[in-house]
């Protein structure tokens, strides 16, 4: 009795295990996310760290726009009191100026060489009657370097050259005064000119203190 026994071909072994096929129809786009940690997590903690970070931002401008504030208002605040007490100080100190100037005028006045009336009195004394005084101007406050002094202004009846005479006859009669001579030093006749009002003469003579002269009645 024969028996046929035969290996089976190549191709009919590769044909048996060929896996079944099928269509996929899985939509990607729609399957859930089934990382371990999502993608959307890390969005959404970047957008909320993001976020953070501008307030704390917008935040931190806004406490120091308050504390410039703040420190503009104080700064303001010292500048105002700081000109109150600087125009207070400015009154004072014109006040404090005005007396004392007032106090130095008062002394300078007590301490003059003559006093204005009796100036005046020896004027109308002295004065020759071919002579009219017109004004007299005093500074009773004086200083080393510009002493007080007087400044006589008038007319000289007579002709020209008879007026000049008598106005230098004046000048030199005050410079040997008993009283005026020694309170004065100049006593200068500084102009002679002819006054076209009166047609005469019209002078101008200064009189200044000399220094260290002592008051005579």
């Amino acid at each position: 009795m024969a028996f046929n026994l035969s290996l089976p071909k190549k191709s009919d072994a590769q044909t048996a295990v060929v896996p079944l096929w099928h269509p996929n129809f899985r939509n990607f786009e729609r399957l859930p996310d089934t990382k371990v940690v999502r993608t959307t997590f890390f969005i959404n903690t970047a957008a909320i760290a993001v976020t953070l970070g501008l307030l704390l931002w917008l935040g931190y401008n806004e406490y120091q726009i308050k504390n410039f504030g703040d420190q503009i208002a104080d700064a303001q605040k010292q500048i105002d009191d700081n000109a109150k007490q600087n125009k207070e100080a400015l009154r004072l100190s014109k006040i404090f100026a005005d007396e004392q100037k007032k106090l130095a005028e008062a002394e300078a006045f007590q301490v003059i060489p003559i006093v204005p009336s009796g100036f005046i009195s020896l004027l109308g004394e002295t004065l020759p009657k071919e002579i009219a005084i017109d004004s007299v101007d005093g500074r009773l406050i004086g200083t080393p370097a510009s002493p007080a002094s007087f400044q006589l202004r008038g007319i000289v009846a007579g002709t020209p050259d008879q007026a000049s005479g008598i106005a230098s006859q004046y000048v030199d009669m005050l410079r040997a005064h008993e009283t005026l001579g020694v309170v004065f030093d100049p006593i200068t006749l500084n102009n002679l000119n002819r006054d076209a009002r009166s047609n005469f003469l019209a002078f101008d003579i200064t009189l200044k203190t000399r220094t260290g002269a002592k008051e005579k009645k």
